[in-house]
C-alpha cells in the first residue's frame, strides 16, 4: 500500500513538472522607437529574475519566459515599458522617448554614463533649455544652468563670447579656460563659429573623476558640447525665423549733471594748492578751470562763494548727452534651417543658418553663415562609421575693445569727459554749430574762442564718436571642420573606436585710424594681421562592457594625440596717400612687419574602469599619461589620476517603505590633473629676439629658459549628496570641493646681473574651495509641457599657500595667506578732523 501511494506522488509531480514547463515558452519579437525604426540593444529582462537579453541591429529579440511573468524593455532614451506574456509567443514594442531621461544622460571623457551611475561633477543642459535663450555665442545660453560656473562679461562687441571659469582660476600665471571638446574631439576656434540651432547638449564636467582622463589639458574643468545627429524614419525639415532687437541691459550709474559737476570741481580747486582754501579764489577761477561755461549766466557768476551753483544759472548746451549718440538700438535678425532622416542602416542630419546683429553702439555689427553636416551609416551589424563637416564664415566691425577706462573706448571716454562737455561745438545762445557742410561740428576740445569756449582740461584733441565714424576696423574669422570615426563591435562588449578631426581656423584683423584726429594724426595708420591655426586631434578607444550576475563593468583604454600649428603674419604702416582706401599699399611707411609659427604636441595614454555592483555601490578609477612639447625631455611626460565612488541609497531594502525619496545618491572622487598651458609654448628653452644696432642686426637674450620646468598639479576632492523627494517633484544636489594648485608657475627674481629679471619657476602654491547648492521644483512635467524652478547658490574661497615672495601684479599683490582676487589698496583710516583730509594706514594690517 506504501509503495503505491509513492507512485501515486511521483506520477503527480511528474504531471505537475510538465503542466510548468509547458508553460515556460520562446516570447520573440521586434523593437522599434517612436518613428517605427528598429532599435538595436534594447535589454529585455524578466522582472524578478536575472535572466534577460539584448535586441540585435534589426530590433529583433527572443527570450524564453513563463506565462505570467512580465519583461521588461529598457533603453537610454525611451521610456522602460514592461510586458506580460500570455497566450501569444510574439511580443512587438514601440518604445516611446523619455525626454527626462534624454536629460539624465551625461556625455563623458571618451564615453557616456547616465545621472545614477555617474560618480563625478558635471552639470548638463540639454537643447530644451538652450532654445530658451537666443544668443549669438551658445556658451552664454548656459550661464546660471550650472552651479560652480563663473561667466566673465564680454567686451559687448556683437558676436563676443563670455569667459567662462569653472570652480575659480587655479593659476597664477597660466590660461584659466576650460577645456572644449566638440563631438569626441578638442576644439580651439571661438565659440561664436558654432550656431547654437547645432547644439545637443552641453555637459560641464567639473571634478577630478570626470576630467581626470583628460589628462594635461583639464586643470581648469572641461565642456563637452554634443552637435544634433540625424533621426531614423522619415525625412523631417525644421525652420525658424528669429527677429529681435538690442539695447543696453544694465543702466549706467548716476553722473554728475552739470550743476553738481561745477560745484565738485568748486570744491577741488578750493582744496588745491592754488586755491589755498579760499572760496573767493575757487568761484573766480572755476571757469578758466574748466574751460567751459554750458549755462546762460557770466563766466564769473557761475558758483558762488558758498560752493553753490547760481540760482539763475540754467543749461543751455543741447548736446551734452555723449551715450546717446554713441548707442542705437540694433536689429538682430537669425535665420535656421535643417533637414534630418534616416533609415534602418543610416541617418543624416543637415543644418544651415544666417545671423545678422547690430550692436547697440554706433557702428558695431556681427554677421555669420554656417552650415553643418553629420551622417551616420551602419555599415554591416559590427561596424559603423560616420562624420561631420561644418564650415562658418564670421564678419565683425566696430570700435576698438580696449580696456573700459581707455581712451579710445567710446564707453570709457564717455564714462570719463565731464558732463558740461559737449559733442557739438555750440554757440553763445546754445544752438549747435553747423560745418561748412551743414552738418554738426565736432567739439574737440581744442577751443572755440568766438563761441567763449576755452580748451577742454581733459581729453583735448580726442572726440570718441568722431573717431567711431571716421576709424574703420574690421574682423573676418572663417572656420572649417571636420570629424569622422569608425566604430568596430570585435565581439559582443568589446569595441574599437577611432576618432580623427582637423579644425582650420583663418582670421583676419584689419584697422584704419584716421588721420584728422586721434593717435594716427595727421598722418593716419593702418594694420594687417592675419593667422592660421590648425588643429588635429586623433584617438584611438578600446571598450569593453560585461556583467557577470550583479557585477557589471566597463573597461576604456586608449591613446591620443593632439597637435596644433599656429601661423601669423602682421604688419603696420603709416602715411596715407589716398582717403577712403583701407589696403596695405595706400600707406607709404612700414612701421612693422613680422610674423612667426607655433606649435604644441600632446601624445596620451589613458585606462579608465568603471565597476557596480547591483546598480547600488559604483567605482571608477582612471590613469592618464602625457607627454607635451610645452617642456624639455627631461620632464615633459607627467601621469595623472582619478577614483570615485558613489553609493545609490534609495536602491537599498530599508529605503522601501520610504515613500517620499525617488533617488538618494552619495558620490565623492579624489584625482589630480595637470597644466600645460601656461600661454607660452617655450618657457623651458631660452630665446633671443633680432633687434637694431646702429642700423646692423643684432642678436638679444629675451627669456633665459628653464629645463626642469614642469607641469602644474591639480589636486581635485569632491563629494555631493544628490536627491529627488515626492515624485520627482524636487530634485537637487550639496557638494562641496577643494581643489590645490601646486608647482605654479612663477616668474622669480633673479639678479640684474643675468640680463634679465625674471626666470620662470614652479614654486607656488594656493587653493579654491567652495560649496555648490541646487534645488530644482518640477512644477509640471509631462511630454507637452515642463515647468520647473531651480534655486542654485555657490560659495568660493581662494588663498595662496605658498609663495617665496610678496609679487605686485596690476591692481593685486600676490602674498602668501591671501586671495590671487585681493586689491592691493592703501587703508583708509578715516578723516583728519582738523582740516577734512583723507587719513591712511602706514603699516599694513592683517
Amino acid at each position: 500500500m506504501k509503495s503505491k501511494h509513492i507512485w501515486i506522488l511521483a506520477s503527480l509531480f511528474m504531471l505537475t513538472s510538465q503542466l510548468g514547463f509547458s508553460q515556460e515558452k520562446m516570447i520573440s519579437g521586434t523593437i522599434t522607437d517612436e518613428t517605427g525604426v528598429p532599435l538595436p540593444g534594447v535589454s529585455i529582462i524578466i522582472v524578478g529574475t536575472t535572466s534577460g537579453t539584448q535586441s540585435d541591429f534589426d530590433g529583433n529579440y527572443s527570450i524564453n519566459a513563463a506565462v505570467g511573468q512580465t519583461l521588461r524593455f529598457s533603453y537610454i532614451g525611451q521610456r522602460t515599458t514592461e510586458r506580460t506574456v500570455g497566450s501569444s509567443s510574439t511580443i512587438n514594442v514601440q518604445m516611446e522617448l523619455d525626454t527626462q531621461t534624454l536629460d539624465e544622460v551625461i556625455v563623458t571623457a571618451y564615453g557616456t554614463s547616465t545621472k545614477e551611475a555617474f560618480t563625478g561633477s558635471a552639470a548638463v543642459v540639454g537643447a530644451e533649455d538652450l532654445a530658451i535663450r537666443n544668443v549669438t555665442s551658445p556658451i552664454a545660453a548656459i550661464e546660471g544652468r550650472a552651479t560652480g560656473i563663473q561667466f566673465t562679461s564680454p567686451s559687448g562687441q556683437p558676436g563676443s563670447s563670455p569667459g567662462i571659469v569653472i570652480r575659480g582660476v587655479g593659476t597664477l600665471n597660466g590660461d584659466s579656460d576650460p577645456l572644449f571638446i566638440v563631438d569626441g574631439v578638442q576644439y580651439e576656434g571661438a565659440l561664436n563659429t558654432i550656431n547654437q540651432e547645432d547644439i545637443a547638449s552641453f555637459t560641464i564636467l567639473k571634478d577630478a573623476a570626470s576630467t581626470s582622463l583628460y589628462g594635461s589639458r583639464a586643470a581648469n574643468g572641461v565642456v563637452i558640447i554634443t552637435t544634433k545627429t540625424g533621426t531614423r524614419g522619415d525625412i523631417q525639415v525644421n525652420a525658424s525665423m528669429q527677429y529681435g532687437l538690442t539695447s543696453q541691459a544694465i543702466p549706467f550709474y548716476d553722473e554728475l549733471s552739470p550743476e553738481q559737476y561745477y560745484e565738485t570741481m568748486w570744491e577741488a580747486l578750493k582744496n588745491s594748492s592754488a586755491g589755498a582754501g579760499d572760496p573767493a579764489y575757487a568761484s573766480a577761477n572755476i571757469y578758466q578751470s574748466l574751460g567751459y561755461n554750458p549755462f546762460n549766466v557770466p563766466n564769473d557768476q557761475i558758483v558762488g562763494i558758498n560752493g553753490q551753483i547760481n540760482p539763475a544759472a540754467q543749461v543751455i548746451y543741447r548736446s551734452l548727452d555723449w551715450y546717446d549718440v554713441l548707442t542705437k538700438t540694433g536689429v538682430r535678425q537669425n535665420y535656421n534651417v535643417n533637414v534630418s532622416g534616416g533609415g534602418e542602416d543610416h541617418r543624416v542630419f543637415f543644418s544651415a543658418s544666417y545671423l545678422d546683429e547690430e550692436g547697440y553702439v554706433v557702428t558695431s555689427e556681427f554677421d555669420r553663415l554656417t552650415t553643418r553636416v553629420n551622417a551616420e551609416f551602419n555599415v554591416s551589424d559590427r561596424i559603423t562609421i560616420g562624420g561631420s563637416a561644418n564650415v562658418t564664415i564670421s564678419n565683425a566691425a566696430g570700435p576698438s575693445s580696449a580696456g573700459t577706462g581707455s581712451i579710445v573706448n567710446p564707453f570709457g571716454f564717455a564714462k570719463n569727459i565731464g558732463s558740461v562737455y559737449p559733442v557739438y561745438v555750440n554757440d553763445l545762445q546754445g544752438n549747435i554749430v553747423l560745418d561748412p557742410l551743414g552738418n554738426p561740428l565736432f567739439d574737440n576740445g581744442e577751443g572755440f574762442s568766438e563761441y567763449n569756449i576755452g580748451s577742454r582740461p581733459v581729453s583735448q584733441g580726442r572726440h570718441a564718436l568722431q573717431e567711431l565714424l571716421l576709424n574703420d576696423e574690421r574682423d573676418r574669422d572663417n572656420t572649417y571642420g571636420f570629424r569622422m570615426f569608425g566604430e568596430w563591435e570585435i565581439l559582443d562588449g568589446l569595441k574599437l573606436r577611432l576618432n580623427y578631426g582637423r579644425d582650420i581656423n583663418e582670421g583676419l584683423e584689419q584697422e584704419y585710424e584716421n588721420a584728422i584726429i586721434g593717435d594716427a594724426q595727421p598722418d593716419g595708420r593702418f594694420s594687417d594681421d592675419r593667422f592660421r591655426r590648425q588643429v588635429e586631434n586623433f584617438n584611438q578607444i578600446l571598450t569593453y562592457t560585461n556583467s557577470f550576475g550583479n557585477h557589471n563593468i566597463d573597461i576604456t583604454a586608449g591613446h591620443e594625440s593632439f597637435d596644433r600649428t599656429f601661423n601669423s603674419i602682421n604688419g603696420l604702416k603709416t602715411v596715407q596717400t589716398a582717403s577712403g582706401i583701407f589696403v596695405n599699399d595706400n600707406f607709404s611707411n612700414i612701421v612693422r612687419l613680422g610674423g612667426n609659427t607655433t606649435r604644441k604636441a600632446i601624445e596620451g595614454y589613458f585606462l579608465r574602469t568603471n565597476y557596480n555592483f547591483d546598480n547600488k555601490y559604483y567605482l571608477s578609477a582612471s590613469v592618464r599619461r602625457d607627454g607635451s612639447s610645452v617642456f624639455s625631455s627631461e620632464s615633459r611626460w607627467g601621469t595623472f589620476y582619478s577614483v570615485g565612488a558613489s553609493w545609490r541609497i534609495d536602491q537599498e531594502g530599508f529605503m522601501d517603505d520610504v515613500g517620499f525619496v525617488n533617488a538618494l545618491k552619495i558620490r565623492g572622487s579624489y584625482g589630480e590633473v595637470g597644466n600645460d598651458d601656461l600661454l607660452d609654448f617655450f618657457l623651458s628653452q631660452p630665446r633671443f629676439s633680432i633687434t637694431s644696432n646702429a642700423a646692423n642686426p643684432a642678436i638679444i637674450n629675451t627669456d633665459l629658459g628653464n629645463a626642469a620646468l614642469q607641469w602644474e598639479t591639480i589636486e581635485n576632492f569632491d563629494v555631493a549628496l544628490e536627491f529627488s523627494l515626492f515624485n520627482n517633484l524636487f530634485d537637487g544636489s550639496v557638494e562641496y570641493y577643494k581643489r590645490n594648485s601646486s608647482d605654479l608657475l612663477y616668474n622669480l627674481p633673479i639678479p640684474i646681473s643675468n640680463g634679465l629679471n625674471t626666470v620662470p619657476t614652479n614654486i607656488g602654491d594656493m587653493y579654491n574651495s567652495g560649496w555648490e547648492v541646487a534645488l530644482t521644483t518640477n512644477l509640471v512635467n509631462s511630454n507637452d509641457v515642463r515647468w520647473n524652478v531651480t534655486l542654485q547658490g555657490s560659495t568660493f574661497k581662494n588663498e595662496i599657500t605658498s609663495l617665496p615672495d610678496p609679487f605686485i601684479n596690476g591692481s593685486k599683490r600676490w602674498a602668501e595667506g591671501r586671495s590671487r582676487f585681493d586689491f592691493y589698496l592703501l587703508r583708509t583710516a578715516g578723516v583728519d578732523p582738523s582740516n577734512g583730509d583723507q587719513l591712511f594706514f602706514v603699516y599694513e594690517l592683517d
